[in-house]
């Protein structure tokens, strides 16, 4: 992504600093496609405009200002995501294209509307939080497990897709073309380390994936039967 503009790289501090990952400069140039001379620049007309700070390890901090402005930025994206998916059936790396251009061409307000017209989803179609959207609690956790560390045999369910994964289109739709989205069904049936795959049932559908392609899909327990109710006695 030649020419990444500040916006871009708020953005992308926020998205890797969601996912527990340290901001430096390296990590901002790999996200974006950048040369590191570039991310240096950036960094420093950030620091100028008083949305980050760099401490002694350089690492990249928010200041109110900066990540205030991020969230801003991440949340309209995810809501157009979500409405170019939900309502115009965009794929998953459709939606992504066109969402990063929509999201810099209209306005808090307007992403406002959008999310009350499709009853204020709390995550894009990945699975990530919507800044702003819901409370924490509503959300679903950042970190947990994935899909290739879940055990062999675990009824799971797909909760959903790294945020720093969202760059990479190619994985975007592997992942869609799999059905592997928030809300499916999976079980791991067999890893073969050497050739670096899972085979895995998939509501129902026997897939092969890639050992690095599953590390991006966090999933959770499926939830336990509910127990039939004991009938009354006579």
């Amino acid at each position: 992504m030649a020419g990444a503009s500040l916006d871009e790289y708020l953005e992308a501090a926020y998205i890797l600093e969601s996912e527990g990952v340290a901001v430096i400069g390296a990590r901002l140039a790999e996200h974006l496609g950048v040369k590191p001379p570039s991310v240096t620049e950036a960094i420093r007309r950030l620091e100028k405009h008083g949305y980050v700070t760099m401490d002694a390890h350089h690492v990249v901090h928010f200041t109110a200002d900066g990540r205030q402005r991020a969230a801003g930025l991440v949340r309209r994206h995810r809501i157009a995501e979500r409405w170019l998916t939900d309502v115009l059936g965009f794929d998953w790396a459709q939606a992504d294209v066109e969402a990063e251009k929509l999201a810099y061409a209209f306005s808090d307000d307007v992403a406002d509307r959008l999310s009350m017209l499709m009853d204020s989803p709390s995550t894009c179609p990945h699975g990530n939080p919507i800044p702003g959207s819901a409370a924490p609690s509503t959300q679903p956790a950042l970190g947990g497990l994935s899909l290739d560390e879940a055990p062999i045999g675990a009824d799971m369910l797909v909760e959903r897709v790294v945020e720093h994964a969202e760059v990479d289109l190619k994985l975007l739709r592997y992942l869609w073309g799999m059905g592997l989205v928030p809300g499916a069904s999976v079980t791991v049936l067999d890893r073969v380390p050497g050739a670096g795959t899972l085979t895995v049932l998939r509501t129902g559908e026997e897939i092969t994936i890639g050992q690095a392609a599953a590390s991006k899909v966090h999933v959770r327990r499926s939830p336990a039967p509910s127990a039939a109710p004991a009938s009354a006695s006579n």
